[in-house]
């Protein structure tokens, strides 16, 4: 089935890339790192042009960057230093192999039927009392702009949907206005999220 949103990015690396890898994620960084164990293993799920992973390797941690985009891959790569995985959300295969999960703007793109599966992927990748960071666009919408899909949630919906992911505790949500200077008008939802046994 063709990947609408992948092609996107595939056609606009450079422009994302470059759109992306100045903003300031200082505070989010800071309150994930707070949750996790001083160098842990983090996956950096969709970690685009890999300035997160990076920010995690100069703070002592050991990391892995995943994206689905080969362009993203090799962008991360050359950043970090990290050999970067390429796959779909879809195919981690990973078991308690992390201490962390960042997934900053980028779950936002499964569609919502595919979520639970996902979110179910994704904590079995963790270590038991493993973390997980995502972030959403605040809304209540499944949409298509330029050929992206977004899958927007609510502090309602996330809580609900946390609630079918056995294992997953949801530790804290809060909303937050994009970082990016052209789009302070935009709401994001961040989630912290915890693997129980």
């Amino acid at each position: 089935m063709r990947n609408t949103t992948l092609e996107w990015y595939k056609e606009n690396a450079a422009k994302f890339l470059s759109r992306t890898s100045s903003v300031d994620m200082t505070s989010l960084y800071e309150g994930f790192l707070n949750y996790m164990v001083p160098g842990g293993r983090i996956m950096d799920l969709g970690c685009g042009s890999g300035v997160a992973s990076l920010y995690f390797v100069q703070h002592g941690f050991d990391v892995l960057p995943i994206d689905g985009c080969k362009e993203m891959c090799d962008a991360a790569t050359k950043l970090t230093g990290c050999q970067a995985r390429q796959m779909l959300f879809n195919e981690l295969d990973y078991v308690e192999a992390f201490d962390g999960i960042w997934a900053c703007a980028s779950l936002l793109h499964v569609p919502k039927n595919e979520m639970i599966g996902v979110l179910s992927l994704v904590k079995d990748a963790l270590r038991n009392n493993g973390i997980f960071y995502a972030s959403f666009k605040y809304g209540t919408d499944e949409r298509k702009k330029n050929g992206r899909l977004f899958s927007d949630y609510t502090a309602e919906s996330m809580n609900s949907l946390i609630d079918k992911v056995s294992g997953l505790d949801l530790m804290d949500l809060w909303i937050t206005n994009d970082a990016r200077q052209d789009r302070t008008n935009e709401k994001w939802l961040n989630m912290i999220c915890k693997r129980v046994e």
